[in-house]
């Protein structure tokens, strides 16, 4: 809960519950009470404390359990529970509903950097439009001196002009368009500067294949989580060329404003939520060096036990099976 959200419920004041997980059944009242995914069948469930145990009960089973009218709001903010699960990882009564399902616009933080690199990726493409040659570039060092560089701002400038007359509308509209796509990109941007963690990942188990070249136990092991891991990342990397493809032009994306937020949008939050569920692996192979040793090799097998529970080769990923 919020700093806000918490005064509010210390002064009485009542949450909205079109925008708040404003529960009103006791059960949700249960000091510590909230909302996860369980951990084995990734099912939506309600936490609460029995005695010295923590209970989960599914949540398409509270209504029933607790007598809760189907058509109460306790009811409807159940029904919302599941989608909200996809955006984050815990839910807790009076909370706020996220952003995603409100308004469409992301929930979590990015930082400066992010909006950094989506302006200057966006600059570059404004800028060589107008040499009739478009190119993208993601290079975060490159992008910085192209987007601070004199010259480049009063092309920029020339480059508003001229796609304002190619579309009929305002220079001003223009601008007001581009700073929302990058505002849109930057979050494309922050999941990129994630995904390089995972792809390390992917690079120490190809570093460890040749370290351990001589264990035979051990390359049978890497080797099966090489096979494990290389659908993934060919996955992933699908997932931001098709991003990158879908928004190399900046006419066609002023011309098409509306569909290519909604697909960025759409593409933000399946990598958002595919990324969650390698948090815990990113953080057990971030202070490892691929090289022997007893750490690595647990985490190893954290690794293949990761991939084989979520990742099977001829299972299709979905949130169920995280």
């Amino acid at each position: 809960m919020s700093e806000a959200e918490e005064k509010s419920s210390e002064a009485g004041e009542k949450l909205d519950p079109s925008t708040h997980f404003a529960f009103e059944h006791k059960i949700f009242s249960v000091p510590g009470a909230h909302f996860k995914l369980t951990h084995g069948s990734r099912e939506p469930a309600l936490y609460v404390k029995l005695g010295e145990i923590q209970g989960a009960v599914p949540v398409s089973s509270i209504c029933n359990e607790f007598n809760i009218d189907e058509e109460s709001n306790d009811a409807e903010l159940l029904r919302t529970i599941t989608g909200s699960l996809k955006f984050v990882k815990e839910i807790h009564p009076g909370d706020s509903i996220p952003t995603e399902l409100l308004t469409g616009e992301a929930s979590w933080t990015i930082e400066e950097v992010h909006r950094m690199v989506a302006r200057g990726r966006i600059t570059m493409q404004l800028v060589s439009w107008l040499s009739g040659s478009e190119e993208i570039i993601t290079n975060s060092g490159e992008l910085e001196a192209i987007a601070s560089d004199p010259e480049t701002k009063e092309k920029v400038q020339s480059a508003f002009k001229e796609i304002a007359k190619k579309l009929g509308i305002t220079k001003d509209d223009v601008i007001e368009k581009v700073d929302d796509i990058i505002r849109e990109l930057s979050y494309i941007e922050a999941l990129r500067d994630h995904y390089n963690l995972i792809r390390k990942i992917n690079s120490n188990i190809d570093t460890l294949k040749v370290v351990y070249r001589r264990d035979r136990g051990m390359m049978e092991d890497l080797s099966r989580i090489h096979a494990l891991i290389t659908p993934v990342i060919q996955a992933f990397d699908r997932s931001f060329d098709e991003v990158d493809a879908q928004t190399c032009e900046v006419l066609t994306i002023l011309k098409n404003f509306d569909p290519t937020v909604e697909f960025v949008r759409r593409t933000r939050d399946d990598l958002h939520q595919r990324f969650m569920v390698w948090d815990e692996m990113v953080k057990g192979w971030k202070n490892l060096m691929p090289e022997e040793g007893p750490q690595v090799e647990r985490q190893l097998k954290e690794t293949y036990r990761f991939l084989a529970q979520n990742f099977m080769q001829g299972q299709s990923w979905r949130l169920g099976n995280m």
